[in-house]
């Protein structure tokens, strides 16, 4: 009997939980330290959160039905505020738990794709100590639910690769059925599916089993949201910001970065636009940008270009107002880590036996979510829901030049094991 390879998971497990003890300890001193009061996107959460537990329906401040994606304030802060009343800091404890999730959730997409404990424990601890992570989580937005469901995904699909699992399918589609509601960008992440599902050495007719799985349970989810903004808006949408972002990111005054709709063409029309309907906006919204697109297509292209190195830019950016120096220390180290993580990510792309199906499921997944933006514009909190893949990768590309040793999905070396003993 081999004892140490017996204990090697009880130490990883006590290892993980100190791990998040930590960034446990980072979110609680950022939400000490970080006195920030809601503003923006996060009041429109919370009015429609309100409104829920009032018996007010789901509606935002602007008296909007579905502008906003309705995952967050539905499944977090709903529930916060009826148990607590309005209690930001009892919304903000529960999003160190989405943190603390995301943490395990790391670990688990690691060695999912193959790492060994030293690498699998760093991804965790890469992000338990992510300052952005930490600072973020006293936002109340959509980014803190969004960043374990990302993950839950490609972990998915990382498993979907090697085996056909109706119960893996179920869990992806019950995660995409989420990530529908909550942030729709990460909806690009069906491509990263799809290619766990080429690569899947199954019959074709047990892949397309598991499609139609993944569909039905994602319908699911979120097809009674869809159902009552046909009954209150008119349309089975998820959201009536989609015309609104387009348009945002594509217009003669677009450029590349958020643009307050003021400063385009359509400032002096949009209060009388608004008025004829959310749906009939965003229609018109999505069509004027897709006329600007044709008409600009070098610009387009230009422009699309330019969000994507603006998504990755490294934050070298002040805060707003005067920053303390604590504050200006805090952003150094955030613009380290970034950089740091970023470069040891893309020395991946170096290491001969980390060219496999895992990593290329990582990487496609990265590809994907700066896609969908290349299409829309840049807010730099918007790749905080990818960045736990960057330091997942940067932990596989340290261990690799650490180790030395090769690395194989554990699917495999359990494949290998089975073999041998037969």
């Amino acid at each position: 009997m081999n004892l140490t390879n017996k204990a090697e998971p009880h130490r990883d497990w006590l290892w993980l939980a100190i791990i998040v003890g930590i960034g446990f300890a980072l979110r609680a001193a950022a939400m000490v330290g970080f006195k920030h009061e809601p503003e923006s996107d996060e009041l429109a959460y919370i009015s429609m959160a309100l409104n829920l537990v009032n018996g007010n329906g789901i509606v935002d401040g602007m008296g909007n039905h579905a502008m906003y994606n309705v995952g967050y304030p539905l499944f977090i802060l709903a529930p916060v505020f009826f148990l607590f009343g309005e209690n930001f800091l009892a919304a903000r404890l529960f999003n160190m738990l989405l943190g603390g999730a995301t943490i395990i959730l790391c670990y688990l997409v690691a060695k999912e794709a193959g790492a060994g404990r030293l690498g699998r424990l760093m991804a965790a601890a890469i992000w338990a100590v992510y300052l952005p992570a930490s600072v973020y989580g006293v936002y109340l937005l959509k980014e803190n639910m969004m960043a374990p469901l990302v993950l839950g995904g490609v972990w998915c699909a990382l498993r979907l690769a090697t085996q056909p699992s109706k119960g893996v399918a179920v869990g992806c589609g019950a995660l995409f059925g989420l990530l529908a509601l909550t942030g729709n960008a990460a909806l690009s992440l069906v491509g990263v599916v799809a290619l766990a599902l080429v690569l899947n050495p199954a019959l074709m007719r047990e892949r397309a089993t598991l499609v139609i799985i993944m569909f039905a349970v994602a319908l699911v989810i979120s097809g009674p949201w869809m159902l009552r903004n046909m009954h209150v808006i008119g349309a089975p949408v998820l959201n009536t910001n989609g015309g609104f972002n387009l348009y945002l990111g594509n217009n003669p005054a677009a450029t590349g970065m958020f643009v307050s709709i003021a400063e385009t063409p359509r400032g002096p029309t949009w209060e009388a636009l608004r008025k004829t309907g959310e749906v009939q906006a965003s229609e018109t919204l999505k069509q004027d940008a897709i006329a600007w697109a044709k008409a600009h297509p070098t610009e387009f292209a230009t422009l699309a270009l330019k969000k994507a190195a603006y998504f990755w830019m490294p934050p070298f950016h002040e805060g707003k107002g005067e920053q303390s120096s604590v504050e200006k220390f805090v952003r150094v180290l955030w613009a380290i880590q970034f950089v740091t993580l970023v470069a040891a990510a893309l020395g991946v792309l170096l290491i001969r036996r980390l060219r496999n199906k895992q990593i290329a499921i990582l990487w496609l997944a990265v590809a994907c979510y700066t896609g969908v933006h290349m299409l829309f514009y840049v807010i730099f909190r918007y790749r905080e829901p990818i960045m736990p893949m960057i330091g997942i990768l940067a932990a596989l590309a340290i261990e690799s030049l650490v180790s030395r040793r090769p690395l194989l999905p554990n699917n495999s070396l359990q494949r290998t094991s089975l073999a041998g003993r037969r």
